[in-house]
């Protein structure tokens, strides 16, 4: 056992108030006895020391393979003065925009600003900078012109690759060359943090180090670096061609979205003139063990004492939920998880799950009741591929679509004994399930599908189910990649029989996403007539908002299915937006 791991046991005994936060200042560095750092991490939020929040995440686990972390919460991107307050790192800055795209935490749909910031002290809007990525790099490469710059979260990952851009509505260039950072990290980006620093402390200079999974580079000799590989090579539209010509760019979307399997992606290489962005195979999402290792880390789960008690939502509403799962592959084509976490499902242990629930009830706050225990997809839990061979071979974009796969395994048994596990941790009333459920997922199961639809309805409702449709048009609903309507009106049934079944009175809150790619104002209108039919008035619709990368925004752009490459209607025009999400909002009509 490492001394990093007896030190991490040592922590794990701690009561949460008493474990050191990671520092965010020089003076709390030096309180550790610390004189400088080896890793700052610079993030668009506010430092929550909780797994959910992912600084804090590759914070604590850099810091338990024994590496002298730092964190600058939101930093004041004015003026280079703030990028110096933890002093120069000896290995490189870790750059994340935070938990969502900065565009998309900033914009609403219709590109109005946005009046608050759930990952924000107070909920305050404003607190960082639009591309927060490309900003935050910059700013650091002014404050320590040689230190290397790393890209990582969401905002990194969705845009690795020349993409279109709603806001600017032009397709921009990989965030690597208008950040000027060293590297990139996409996807679960523990494994490459902790290669990459293993590799800057050997001594190895930044502008080598490309062999990691999971990593983009730029490069003028990117022949040779795919030798190395010895993997074949997509060689992807390039930058200017996918700039001037939709019918490029939705087969540059072509390509590239059959590059999510680590066992056999090809390298992809987009020249942006006389230089190319090389996007390296994904790493492999974490094995069960790491995942429970990565949970079992100090965190506080709590914000930083600095905040002094402000409200920060986005922690409120996760402060006494379990994240059970990583990773989704449904492959929705609105979604961008599975850009960011990819397909792999990566499930923690019974036994992970539980001693976090336990640490749940335990804190002084809880009053009974786990908000949930979920992820991208409360069922996905245990679900896996139960053919080796054909998973190394596999190039499907979805699990699930446009059916379930024959060959994976359903997790549902296991996962109603951990439900009743759950519920029966000393201080527990109620453990409920906040995040959405694939119904469809639990309808292919034929053995343990209705016992976990059951049990779930039954149990771990909080009197408000939530669901995604999405839609009810089919048509609509193949473009999302998303299970026929039909499939929803089976589980309003089994809902409403289980409900009144339990005597409980329970509602289902169902999402939908107006003018998706494809979606006419006819879809909105038989939308708006089966809510009205049924008399549902729902508050939470969605007008679909162009994301980097996602297969949907592809769509949006080009006017183009990647998939089929036919053309589809789209509805570009705001105020055509603004109709679609009206009719299904018909209640305020």
């Amino acid at each position: 056992m490492t001394v990093a791991t007896l030190q991490e046991l040592a922590l794990r005994r701690l009561p949460l108030d008493a474990r050191p936060f990671l520092p965010t200042t020089l003076g709390e560095a030096r309180a550790r006895g610390w004189d400088e750092l080896d890793v700052v991490l610079v993030s668009g939020d506010a430092y929550v020391d909780h797994p959910s929040f992912g600084a804090a995440l590759i914070g604590r686990v850099l810091e338990a393979a024994g590496y002298r972390v730092g964190i600058l919460p939101q930093p004041d991107w004015r003026s280079a003065e703030a990028f110096r307050a933890l002093g120069r790192p000896r290995l490189f800055f870790g750059v994340t925009a935070g938990a969502m795209d900065s565009m998309v935490n900033r914009y609403t749909a219709h590109k109005r600003p946005r009046r608050d910031d759930a990952y924000s002290p107070g909920g305050v809007a404003g607190k960082r900078p639009d591309r927060a990525a490309t900003v935050y790099a910059h700013r650091c490469r002014e404050a320590f012109r040689a230190v290397p710059i790393v890209l990582g979260g969401v905002e990194a990952s969705l845009r690795r690759l020349a993409h279109y851009d709603y806001w600017d509505n032009k397709v921009r260039r990989s965030v690597l060359f208008d950040s000027k950072a060293d590297l990139l990290i996409y996807g679960q980006g523990e494994k490459p943090v902790l290669e990459l620093a293993a590799r800057l402390e050997a001594g190895v200079p930044v502008s080598q180090i490309e062999e990691i999974a999971g990593t983009a580079v730029i490069r003028r000799d990117w022949e040779q670096l795919a030798a190395r590989w010895n993997r074949e090579v997509v060689e992807l539209p390039s930058f200017e061609e996918v700039a001037r010509d939709k019918l490029a760019y939705a087969q540059c979307s072509k390509l590239y979205h059959l590059e999510h399997n680590p066992e056999n992606a090809r390298l992809l290489v987009q020249r942006h003139g006389e230089r190319a962005v090389v996007v390296l195979p994904p790493m492999p999402g974490p094995s069960t063990a790491e995942l429970d290792r990565i949970h079992a880390l100090p965190f506080a789960r709590a914000p930083h004492p600095s905040y002094r008690g402000e409200r920060i939502p986005a922690w409120e509403q996760i402060r006494f939920s379990v994240q059970i799962v990583r990773g989704c592959n449904a492959g929705c084509s609105f979604c961008c998880i599975t850009e960011h976490q990819g397909r792999d499902v990566c499930s923690r242990s019974p036994e992970s799950v539980l001693e976090e629930v336990r640490e749940v009830a335990a804190m002084p706050e809880f009053r009974g009741t786990v908000s949930d225990l979920g992820g991208p997809t409360a069922n996905l839990w245990g679900a896996r591929c139960g053919d080796e061979r054909a998973r190394r071979m596999c190039r499907r974009a979805s699990c699930l679509f446009p059916t379930v796969c024959s060959k994976l395994v359903f997790g549902h048994g296991a996962l109603v004994e951990l439900y009743r596990a759950a519920r029966c941790v000393p201080g527990v009333k109620h453990a409920f399930i906040g995040s959405g459920v694939r119904y469809d997922l639990a309808h292919a199961d034929s053995r343990d599908g209705e016992r976990y639809l059951r049990e779930l309805i039954t149990h771990h409702v909080s009197g408000q189910l939530k669901v995604a449709p999405e839609h009810v048009s089919d048509r609509v609903l193949r473009l999302m990649r998303k299970p026929c309507f039909e499939t929803f009106e089976r589980f309003r049934e089994q809902f409403e029989r289980f409900s009144r079944e339990a005597g409980k009175q329970q509602y289902l809150v169902p999402y939908f996403i107006s003018s998706h790619p494809g979606s006419t104002l006819e879809d909105a209108a038989e939308l708006h007539d089966f809510l009205r039919d049924n008399n549902w008035r729902p508050q939470q619709v969605q007008d679909f908002t162009p994301t980097p990368m996602t297969l949907a925004t592809d769509m949006f752009y080009s006017g183009i299915d990647p998939t089929t490459m036919k053309p589809l209607p789209v509805d570009r025009d705001l105020d055509a937006k603004r109709m679609q999400k009206a009719l299904i909002r018909w209640a305020r009509l």
